[in-house]
């Protein structure tokens, strides 16, 4: 049976621990990534600058600066952490993620070139961020509440001590939350709560959201599109 105190006394090490190991995971990474020839002939650009792949194959869903049309099939990718567009678009095309939504990823990017992976997550990562959006500031307020506070009654750590005050989020592992489509965060956390997608670090967001209601989810998720 899980304890109270040892575990809330555990966060601020877990959050350090997150920290390393995501600017560790990040390093590796980015050399890894740099080591890719980008070439014309696998990454080239439009006229206008834009990527040849974004404009082919992303951008009818995640729209051509990453803001992606309402609904929650598709996350807007816009100022999002190129680690961790880099880490998703990884694990789409190795079928490592696979909540329901995935397949149509797995289409995606299953003919991408290493080139023209790293190409899409530079783009959509230089994009501006989508601005908040209120849709119940009754909603917002109890979400902000979770968010910053956690459930200590039913040991679930704050949101913020992995993506941060300002929702920013931290690569590669913890990604950019601020803006995001309310319904896709609701689809997502409702995915990880029933053990439909298992792809993180550590098990962290299964475990976060197994301590979540319905409720609390769209509070959550109505904070998260109000940033």
């Amino acid at each position: 049976m899980l304890q109270k105190k040892p575990l809330l006394s555990v966060i601020p090490l877990f959050s350090m621990a997150m920290v390393m190991a995501s600017a560790a995971y990040g390093s590796t990474l980015a050399e890894t990534v740099s080591t890719v020839s980008v070439t014309a002939a696998t990454a080239s650009v439009t006229a206008s600058g834009i990527p040849t792949v974004v404009q082919s194959t992303c951008m009818a869903c995640h729209g051509m600066q990453g803001i992606a049309a309402d609904g929650g099939m598709f996350p807007n990718l816009a100022g999002q952490w190129r680690p961790y567009l880099l880490r998703q678009l990884d694990h789409f095309k190795t079928h490592t993620r696979s909540d329901p939504q995935s397949p149509i990823m797995w289409g995606m990017v299953a003919p991408l070139t290493a080139a023209q992976i790293q190409q899409v997550a530079d783009y959509f990562s230089a994009q501006k961020p989508a601005a908040g959006h209120v849709y119940d500031a009754k909603l917002v307020a109890e979400g902000k509440k979770l968010y910053f506070g956690g459930l200590p009654d039913k040991h679930m750590p704050a949101c913020m001590a992995c993506h941060g005050a300002t929702l920013a989020g931290l690569p590669p592992y913890f990604p950019r939350l601020a803006g995001q489509k309310r319904t896709y965060v609701i689809n997502q956390l409702t995915y990880f709560k029933s053990g439909q997608r298992v792809a993180t670090h550590k098990g962290i967001m299964q475990y976060v959201a197994s301590r979540l209601n319905s409720t609390q989810i769209t509070a959550l998720a109505t904070y998260i599109r109000s940033r």
